[in-house]
């Protein structure tokens, strides 16, 4: 039994015609008699009958009838469920970013691509940890992101699009603001503020300190570049971060780039390798690809 079928029956049922049935349904008598009939034998009853020079509901086909009305109005309103869904999919963007590209470079994204698309989707942007934003990828709550490199994972697609070097800040007005930090080991003595140990950014100054035989005075852990520039300007310590755009804005740091400090990290335009993608987050996808390439 076939949706087609039960169509097909319904409309022969409320015309009582099988012309007029064949007519409305814009097909040939013959094949929706062949439908009826088809019908009839897997159901092994009679469904209709002759009357007069039209046809006749039998016993077994008023009782069919419900049945196949509830069934293609459910069809029907499913259709209308995925389509509105369909349509929601390809409208909407769901988008996570990490704190360190919150400050100009999102919202000027943001801006350049709603321009180039005439302002024909619809944003929902949230601004969180780079494994978080894995973790939402894979479990379907956002379309895309960028993020800082995360653990291999067979089902993600990173590709690199910003680079930030790595600068040392400093307060302007500590008795070490003079420094230049010629060589490592001038950090050595200077409380040092750090990223959370569960970041990216973490294992890789952590990586850097290996490196020289560095072992830091870590006084205080935070979750940004601004929240750490934020307790650097109040002369709790120093840090190595990521340069960002918003650390110029910070008055009251000095932001140096010794010799030795050579290392930086990427930041990644990170998605679902598998996963569907509705137009709207296809078409930022791209974007960002041709605008960071």
């Amino acid at each position: 039994m076939t949706l087609d079928q039960l169509k097909y029956f319904e409309t022969a049922a409320n015309t009582l015609h099988i012309g007029k049935a064949a007519q409305l349904l814009n097909i040939s008598q013959p094949s929706l008699s062949i439908s009826i009939k088809k019908l009839e034998a897997e159901l092994e009853v009679p469904l209709f009958q002759s009357e007069g020079r039209g046809i006749a509901l039998t016993s077994y086909g008023r009782e069919l009838l419900p049945y196949a009305r509830s069934i293609l109005q459910q069809t029907e309103a499913a259709k209308k469920h995925l389509k509105k869904e369909a349509d929601k999919l390809n409208m909407e963007i769901h988008f996570a970013y990490t704190a360190s590209i919150a400050y100009l470079c999102i919202p000027r994204l943001f801006r350049d691509f709603m321009a180039a698309t005439k302002g024909k989707y619809l944003i929902y942007s949230d601004e969180m940890p780079s494994d978080k934003i894995a973790e939402g990828i894979k479990e379907g709550r956002f379309d895309l992101g960028i993020c800082s490199r995360i653990e291999p994972d067979p089902d993600i697609v990173q590709i690199p699009i910003i680079y930030q070097p790595f600068v040392l800040i400093l307060p302007s007005s500590a008795p070490y603001a003079g420094l230049d930090f010629a060589t490592p080991e001038d950090i050595q003595e200077i409380p040092f503020v750090s990223y959370l140990t569960d970041y990216p950014m973490y294992r890789q100054v952590s990586g850097l300190f290996q490196k020289y035989g560095l072992t830091p005075q870590i006084t205080h852990f935070a979750y940004s570049e601004d929240s750490i520039a934020q307790l650097v300007s109040q002369e709790l310590g120093i840090s190595i971060v990521a340069e960002t755009e918003s650390l110029a804005s910070y008055e009251n740091i000095r932001i140096l780039r010794p010799s030795w400090l050579t290392d930086g990290r990427y930041l990644y335009l990170t998605y679902h390798r598998l996963r569907h993608q509705g137009d709207g987050a296809r078409a930022m996808t791209e974007f960002i690809k041709n605008s960071f390439s």
